[in-house]
């Protein structure tokens, strides 16, 4: 029980809650569907498939055109494949409980990457000092070291991790001279760092992480995130659609009548 308190308190669990669709937009679609099904009924359609089914097309309707939250949903699915994928000790650790616990069985680790899991425990002084001890022999090392750099000092409040940190990280000299791939890694990497801050100080992330991810798509998730994150964006039409099947399979409503 600790353990999904700590998950579900933290910023990554937040973010696939609440990336896509807005509330608003789902309220607004079931309100039309409500709307339309009293129409339907006045008008004498009083065929229950027919009019269950408004609702439901207004619901998926919202979600899936809702661009942003597909776009997040796509870009962190990619992300934490790579990030899984790049990472070499143990399961990357994605709140604040299993970030001490990787810290402790993890104490060969390298400076970075122990940096890295810092910042996730909440104790960016102890990351910063850890960082200071890293030296870059490679432009690829020197890009993650400044990105690292940027991540901490969002983290201790010394300077804000938004659109124009992200501007000057993508000016930097160093990131021209590694590949593409990698280049895009560390600016997808970035963005969701400010997301990620913004999330964790109970801030609105959505729009500027949505915009910060425009030029670096199309986001290409392995498909069990990409089922996983549309069952996420559906999830509201998904509930709907249950919820008549069961009270049709109890006997309680003959929806099919």
């Amino acid at each position: 029980m600790r353990r999904w308190n700590a998950r579900r308190r933290s910023p990554s669990f937040r973010a696939i809650q609440n990336a896509g669709p807005p509330t608003a937009w789902l309220a607004v679609a079931g309100a039309a569907g409500l709307f339309a099904v009293v129409g339907l009924y006045v008008l004498g359609i009083h065929d229950r498939t027919t009019l269950i089914a408004v609702p439901f097309i207004a619901l998926v309707a919202a979600s899936v055109i809702d661009r942003d939250g597909w776009r997040i949903r796509l870009a962190t699915g990619e992300l934490a494949d790579a990030q899984r994928r790049r990472w070499t000790w143990g399961r990357p650790p994605a709140d604040q409980l299993s970030a001490e616990t990787w810290l402790s069985t993890h104490v060969d680790a390298p400076l970075i990457d122990r940096a890295s899991v810092l910042v996730t425990a909440g104790r960016p002084i102890e990351a910063r000092v850890l960082l200071g001890q890293a030296v870059a022999t490679t432009p690829e090392e020197t890009v993650r070291l400044e990105r690292m750099r940027l991540t901490i000092e969002a983290g201790l409040g010394e300077a804000a991790l938004d659109e124009h940190a992200i501007d000057a990280f993508t000016r930097l000299p160093e990131l021209a001279a590694i590949s593409a791939p990698e280049r895009r890694y560390h600016q997808l990497s970035l963005a969701w760092s400010m997301a990620w801050f913004q999330i964790h100080g109970h801030r609105p992330w959505r729009t500027a992480f949505a915009d910060a991810l425009r030029t670096l798509g199309p986001f290409r998730p392995p498909l069990r995130y990409l089922v996983f994150h549309a069952i996420q964006q559906l999830a509201l039409p998904i509930a709907y659609l249950l919820a008549w099947l069961i009270l049709g399979w109890l006997g309680i409503v003959d929806w099919l009548g």
